[in-house]
């Protein structure tokens, strides 16, 4: 059985000279920028599994029995 229980973590995204930014504030310290929101997500996800010590590559990120999708 799985015991996993889904988490949301908030990006609060900026607009600044045409590109973006962003920070998370559950998780202090993990910014993120870029020039299109592809972008800026991507480095987002980067950001959070780095932070997290998952695997930037997934699309979700595991820690003491969370689980967070990133999309």
């Amino acid at each position: 059985m799985n015991n996993w229980r889904m988490t949301t973590l908030t990006a609060q995204i900026h607009r600044e000279n045409g590109s973006y930014w962003a920070d998370v504030p559950e998780l202090p310290g993990v910014f993120a920028a870029g020039e299109t929101l592809d972008e800026l997500f991507e480095s987002l996800r980067e950001g959070v599994s780095l932070v997290l010590e998952s695997d930037p590559g997934s699309d979700t990120v595991r820690v003491d029995r969370a689980l967070i999708s990133i999309s």
